[in-house]
């Protein structure tokens, strides 16, 4: 089994390599900038920086004055490894890929820096596969998690070509899973809100692991060490209010209420919402062991992409839990995920070209500025249309999730 996991390991990392220096996407690049804003000792004030430059600044002619729209950690923690790692890049190049990208296209310096600024995610890319594995005892189950995470698509596009962060909060739920199964509640709970001080999703996943355990001053602890975590790191930030403005309140945090009924002209029923609360109460009255908390956790994710509008990238924070299913499942759910897959695939064409044909072009300077791929082969769509129907067959896949990972009564041994 070593030998195996050494391969695909071996060729996994290569991949990610690969990827990591030919493919750009714009978002990369403020986690980049940030690093610079904060060692010129924008601390706590990071976030107000943009916000006092003068209109007429260069800055903000590439940037909105609202680009810092994340929790802290990211800005500090990536921002801190890219002061640590692209030290070794040419200055005028960093420089031009702050503020003029297309400048620096086709020169190799590019390419060094894109690998230096997505170097970060390996550990924790890699962290999760084997985490995965701790899941199966079956030697064949254990290779196929491990292979299954170490090539997924869906993973190598976000993290590795659109050098997003996103895996960073996963390994940490995932991680968090892990410690629950070992009857580590506090410790799993503290992974949980130092994830959700990455992306906030993790704190849908406090209330089901504190439902761990059997009394309420147990659950407590549980739900005040992991809330605590969360704001603890916000904390030092709330009096910017760049970071009230742009990070706290991001719009982004927000996309999930948009689906809602109306039951008079001021009042609505908001979906997600009601999803949360309902599935909330069935965990509370319905008991689960450790090693089927993972089943609550995906439910909670499902019924976060069913009703959200979402980024590519946030796809991955669901990803975990199909390669657990598909596993578990010896495949058997294929048809499932295929469905899935296509959805979030089709739906990736209908964003901007950043996302698809541009990525590339930094091995290919002529992709930068072209029209994207339904244009391109001269397909104009209703993407409001296509959107929608292909986000109704991932729902409709999300449904058959619901009907298998239900809570369901345990059956009575007489």
């Amino acid at each position: 089994m070593k030998k195996t996991i050494s391969i695909i390991l071996a060729i996994g990392i290569v991949l990610r390599i690969f990827l990591s220096l030919t493919t750009y996407h714009s978002d990369v690049a403020p986690f980049d900038f940030a690093g610079k804003v904060i060692s010129g000792g924008n601390i706590t004030n990071f976030y107000d920086y943009l916000w006092k430059l003068p209109d007429n600044h260069p800055y903000l002619k590439v940037y909105p004055r609202n680009l810092f729209n994340y929790p802290p950690p990211v800005y500090f923690f990536l921002g801190g490894v890219s002061l640590l790692t692209t030290w070794m890049v040419d200055p005028v190049i960093h420089n031009n890929f702050i503020l003029d990208f297309p400048s620096t296209l086709g020169n190799i310096q590019l390419n060094l820096l894109l690998f230096l600024l997505k170097l970060p995610y390996f550990f924790f890319d890699i962290a999760i596969a084997y985490i995965l594995m701790s899941f199966f005892k079956d030697k064949k189950k254990k290779i196929w998690a491990f292979g299954l995470w170490i090539f997924n698509p869906i993973n190598l596009y976000a993290t590795y070509m659109l050098g997003q962060f996103d895996v960073i909060p996963t390994f940490l739920s995932i991680a968090a899973l892990y410690l629950a199964y070992k009857q580590r509640l506090i410790f799993s709970t503290i992974l949980l809100g130092l994830g959700a001080a990455f992306k906030i999703f993790p704190l849908l996943f406090i209330l089901p692991l504190a439902l761990l355990k059997n009394d309420w001053w147990g659950r407590i602890k549980v739900l005040a060490a992991g809330f605590l975590t969360y704001f603890i790191l916000a904390f030092p930030f709330i009096f910017s209010k760049g970071f009230r403005a742009t990070a706290a309140l991001a719009g982004q945090t927000t996309k999930s209420l948009y689906a809602q009924i109306p039951i008079s002209g001021g009042e609505s029923i908001i979906l997600f919402l009601a999803v949360v609360v309902f599935l909330y109460l069935i965990f509370i009255y319905k008991k689960v062991t450790a090693e089927d908390l993972w089943k609550r956790f995906f439910l909670m994710m499902l019924t976060f992409f069913v009703f959200t509008h979402y980024h590519p990238q946030w796809f991955v924070w669901i990803t975990p839990f199909l390669v657990i299913d598909l596993v578990n499942s010896n495949f058997k759910n294929w048809v499932v995920l295929t469905l899935a897959l296509l959805s979030y695939f089709v739906l990736i064409t209908f964003f901007d070209p950043g996302l698809t044909v541009w990525l590339f072009a930094p091995i290919n300077p002529q992709l930068w500025g072209i029209p994207g791929i339904w244009q391109l082969i001269g397909f104009n769509p209703d993407i409001n249309v296509f959107r929608s129907i292909f986000q109704t067959l991932f729902v409709g896949a999300a449904i058959f999730y619901f009907y298998l990972y239900f809570p369901k009564e345990r059956k009575k041994i007489v």
